[in-house]
């Protein structure tokens, strides 16, 4: 029979920095004594269900890590949904401590196969930043959805609008592979339509919202030709349409998170899984153009997205003099 609790802790023992360390957690966390604490360590007395959970919970430790599951089954565990602005302030302190993490971390890999431009680049731009967060709210929290509140009498608590901008200094940090295609751009754009066409942004504001997208695609070009962003790899991919999906490649370890609705996210650590993406990964690469290396390409790519974005600025103007 496989020895659970052995892996378990050979896990817990990693985490905890040492033996001793994790005997001062287990007689906090689950009032144990010194000696049955070390019992339960060396295996000589079984660990309870719920003094696994409670030390996997606490290390923040994947408990499909412990087990060889079915070949056809996975472990996947759930990041907290947001259906309000309390749950979007929780989204981007859990994103910052992450990222702080991987940051830290010379032998991390950050990949992004952006459906959508990475949230990270909104937070730059003040008016932007308010139309994103705007938006989410529309589309997540059924209490504000019902109220016909205006972009321009929305309000953004000052706390949530500096974790945001702290969230996209921190990315800025990160060393990142990104996949963008042809239509990355296109679900913000179809936004900004969206709600001024229910007449909950004015032109004004929009058309400001449209200078902004345009500053930050500027902003993200000179980032990929002079590198101003450690390590920033952005590639061009127009066969296939990315999900948002995140993969990170640790030095001994593996995370895959798949999105199940907007900002909320499944993730795994199973092996198995994160192999066989990481393979589809690879091709994807493989068939992507680095535009860091083809100025002829970047040049065409990001020149499509400033059309698309004077194209959009026009149809509101006429829309205003209509």
């Amino acid at each position: 029979m496989k020895n659970y609790q052995k892996n378990l802790f050979e896990l817990l023992l990693k985490e905890s920095g040492g033996k001793k360390n994790l005997v001062d957690i287990m007689i906090d966390k689950l009032a144990l004594s010194n000696d049955t604490a070390y019992r339960r360590i060396s295996g000589r007395s079984h660990i309870t269900l719920n003094e696994g959970i409670s030390l996997a919970s606490h290390f923040g430790v994947s408990l499909d890590l412990i087990h060889n599951a079915a070949p056809n089954n996975a472990v996947l565990n759930k990041i907290h949904d947001i259906y309000n602005i309390d749950d979007l302030e929780m989204y981007f302190d859990s994103s910052i401590r992450n990222l702080q993490k991987v940051k830290n971390n010379p032998d991390v890999e950050f990949i992004y196969a952006a459906k959508d431009i990475p949230l990270f680049y909104f937070m730059r731009f003040e008016n932007l930043r308010k139309f994103k967060i705007y938006a989410w709210l529309k589309l997540m929290d059924a209490v504000f959805f019902s109220q016909r509140i205006s972009f321009e009498d929305f309000e953004i608590p000052e706390k949530i609008s500096q974790k945001a901008i702290l969230l996209s200094e921190v990315y800025n940090d990160v060393s990142s592979t990104e996949i963008w295609s042809n239509v990355t751009i296109y679900t913000l754009l179809e936004q900004i339509i969206y709600f001024h066409q229910l007449e909950l942004i004015n032109t004004e504001n929009a058309l400001k919202i449209c200078e902004e997208i345009t500053e930050m695609l500027t902003q993200i070009e000179e980032e990929v030709i002079s590198e101003k962003k450690e390590s920033l790899k952005l590639y061009q991919n127009d066969l296939l349409i990315m999900n948002n999906s995140v993969f990170i490649r640790f030095s001994d370890q593996k995370m895959l998170f798949l999105p199940y609705n907007i900002l909320s996210y499944y993730y795994t650590l199973d092996e198995r899984v994160c192999g066989n993406y990481e393979k589809s990964l690879e091709l994807i690469l493989k068939n992507s153009e680095l535009l860091s290396s083809n100025n002829k390409a970047r040049y065409i790519f990001f020149n499509k997205m400033y059309k698309k974005v004077e194209g959009i600025k026009k149809m509101l103007q006429t829309y205003h003099q209509s």
